[in-house]
């Protein structure tokens, strides 16, 4: 999130107070995909064509060897550090952003559903649920930089 982003999202506020509409948080999420590898400079350029058709995909708008679709239908897919192939566990993780004052109601629905809070060391900001399965997600808060004077 950039202060342009930032900005932009008071203006967005500003001219919706302005028309008395109330804005719903709750109702606003962005996915993104994560896979951890050793690899990802080898196999981001596989998985930028079968998500999106074109290996060109692979780093675009990122410094790493993220997958962002320049249509934005797809989610991003992001490449986390693991060990060697073949190690036995979890490669796939979902990560659900949602806004600040929404993010333990999130946390608490997935608890409630049965899901179990396996990491909140990085709370607010990152929070790891578990499904009964073991199959991890994360709850995402992004936090706004501080407000420029």
């Amino acid at each position: 999130m950039t202060q342009q982003d930032v900005d932009l999202a008071r203006r967005i506020i500003a001219i919706a107070a302005d028309h008395g509409l109330d804005a719903d948080p709750a109702s606003v999420s962005v996915m993104e995909l994560g896979l951890d590898t050793a690899r990802s400079a080898t196999i981001a350029p596989v998985w930028a064509a079968l998500l999106t058709g074109s290996a060109e995909a692979q780093g675009r708008g990122s410094p790493s060897d993220e997958v962002r679709d320049a249509t934005g239908r797809i989610p991003n897919l992001w490449f986390g550090d693991a060990d060697e192939p073949g190690t036995p566990r979890q490669r796939f993780h979902v990560e659900v952003y949602v806004a600040p004052e929404v993010g333990q109601q999130r946390i608490a629905a997935a608890v409630a559903a049965g899901g179990t809070v396996v990491d909140d060391s990085d709370a607010p900001s990152l929070t790891v649920i578990a499904d009964q399965d073991g199959n991890l997600g994360v709850v995402c808060v992004a936090r706004s930089p501080a407000p420029e004077d």
